[in-house]
């Protein structure tokens, strides 16, 4: 032993002369040394439920992880994906819990309405102080007994969904709000075809409900032809195919390897894990509205082909008609929350128009606020996508389509009744005075007065309050038009 210590001691002196040298501290010196060896003490653990302290901006330690802020700062799909979780994982990766103690008393409030169609997303919204995705999603998963007990953790799983609720924009429509409604929407339709789909396994349904609650997770308010024209860096990434979506699912994923605490999937086996990868993958990119039809077409063929939904060995396109649908299916709830989601789908339509304008591109016209005509626009979209898709699904889904299309023909009446009666937007929407001056003055024809039915002016779906927006980075700043 003393031959030992007496052969190491040369090295020990080399080791302070390099430390002195270079001006690193004897303890980092040391550290070094043992990291070479493979002896590093484990990461040091952070509670989960610590706040963030008050010298750290909140916006900045909950989304960038403490890091300094950039063009890339709340951007992690960017990063190399096989970038090691332990090298990140700091307190400003988590959220601060501010409601536990609420939530669960949240939940039990909602449970009877789990599955049910008068469901009012904008009245969790206000009741939970703006964290509606978080309270469904986990009463959900507590529904399906995929909390305590399975293979999910319960800390992380609210550690994700509060990222994920923070990370929703606060946009007119594509927020955390229509996230939570989707959500709901997706356990309604689960539900409904359990006679058809036999032994829906626990896999699938977290699966759904987590696709579903992350499926316009970091959407900007515009859509994909908006980040194409525009060269967003998004469209740059993606390639021009399904920009959003492609975007929403892989944050979704890249945020579960930020850090152990968010990463909802280390219960699973690496299968499981590939299983519920591609499920949630094909999910999301379903949603694009640019594959509608031909996602119909295919279902529309495989249903013809094999018309007991219990033989589908494969249940991906099952799923991937399942989340579409309730992505669009707001205008099938009861018309007091229909009308409510088309004025806030008008609304960022408006204001996507008024970005395209202020950029020199051409507005779209559906976007264009001295054209557009709300009744119509509903009336539209109902009968060429909502309606078919039902229709459609109905062999997969009966009793819902037929509950929701008994919903969707008060609403067409309804449309048609405020179209009859001169209704073109919500008053906060109307173009200003001057703007519909101009554009009377183009066609030559006098501006008429638009006149609201008598008593529709306030028939309004409660308008939750909207959060303060995040401090702006560069990649939620829509860029100018470059040359």
């Amino acid at each position: 032993m003393v031959v030992l210590a007496v052969l190491r001691l040369p090295f020990r002196l080399i080791s302070r002369l390099c430390a002195w040298w270079l001006r690193i501290d004897l303890k980092t010196a040391e550290l070094l040394r043992r990291h070479d060896r493979g002896a590093l003490p484990p990461p040091q653990q952070y509670d989960v439920r610590q706040e963030p302290s008050n010298s750290t901006p909140r916006h900045q330690a909950t989304m960038n992880g403490g890091a300094p802020a950039g063009p890339h700062a709340n951007h992690v799909a960017d990063q190399d994906e096989n970038a090691s979780s332990s090298n990140r994982q700091t307190p400003g990766h988590l959220v601060y819990d501010k409601y536990a103690s609420q939530r669960q008393g949240w939940c039990d409030s909602i449970r009877d309405q789990t599955y049910a169609w008068n469901f009012n997303a904008f009245e969790l919204y206000s009741r939970t102080h703006g964290n509606p995705l978080v309270t469904i999603t986990v009463t959900l998963l507590e529904t399906y007994e995929l909390l305590d007990g399975w293979f999910l953790d319960r800390a992380k799983v609210v550690n994700y969904l509060l990222r994920v609720e923070q990370e929703y924009n606060p946009n007119s429509y594509h927020n955390n709000t229509h996230a939570a409604d989707v959500t709901q929407t997706a356990a309604v339709i689960l539900e409904s075809f359990k006679k058809q789909v036999k032994e829906i396994s626990k896999l699938e349904y977290f699966s759904i409900i987590i696709a579903s609650a992350v499926h316009d997770l970091g959407h900007l308010g515009v859509n994909n032809d908006f980040l194409i024209n525009s060269r967003h860096p998004r469209a740059t990434m993606y390639n021009d195919k399904s920009v959003n979506e492609n975007f929403h699912i892989a944050r979704a994923f890249a945020i579960a390897r930020e850090s152990p605490d968010l990463d909802i999937f280390s219960g699973f086996s690496v299968d499981d894990q590939k299983q519920i990868r591609k499920l949630m993958i094909e999910t999301v990119l379903s949603t694009d509205m640019a594959v509608h039809f031909d996602l119909l077409n295919r279902f529309t063929s495989q249903v013809d082909a094999k018309p007991d939904l219990s033989e589908w060995t494969d249940r991906t396109l099952l799923y991937q008609m399942l989340v579409h649908l309730a992505d669009i299916a707001n205008p099938s709830r009861p018309f007091h929350l229909a009308r409510g989601w088309a004025e806030r789908v008008i609304e960022e339509f408006c204001d996507q128009g008024d970005r395209e304008a202020a950029i020199g591109l051409p507005v779209s016209a559906m976007c264009n606020r001295t054209a557009i005509n709300m009744p119509r626009a509903q009336l539209g979209f109902i009968n060429i996508f909502l309606k078919p898709t039902l229709t459609c699904f109905g062999r997969a889904a009966p009793d819902f389509v037929k509950m929701a299309l008994e919903h969707l023909e008060l609403t067409i009446r309804e449309w048609s009744a405020l179209d009859r009666a001169g209704l073109v937007l919500p008053p906060h929407l109307m173009p200003k005075p001057a703007q519909q001056q101009d554009e009377a003055g183009d066609q030559g024809q006098p501006q008429q007065q638009q006149v609201l039915g008598q008593g529709q002016q306030q028939q309004r779906a409660p308008v939750p309050p909207r959060p303060q927006a995040p401090t702006p980075r560069e990649d939620r700043q829509l860029p100018l038009r470059t040359p």
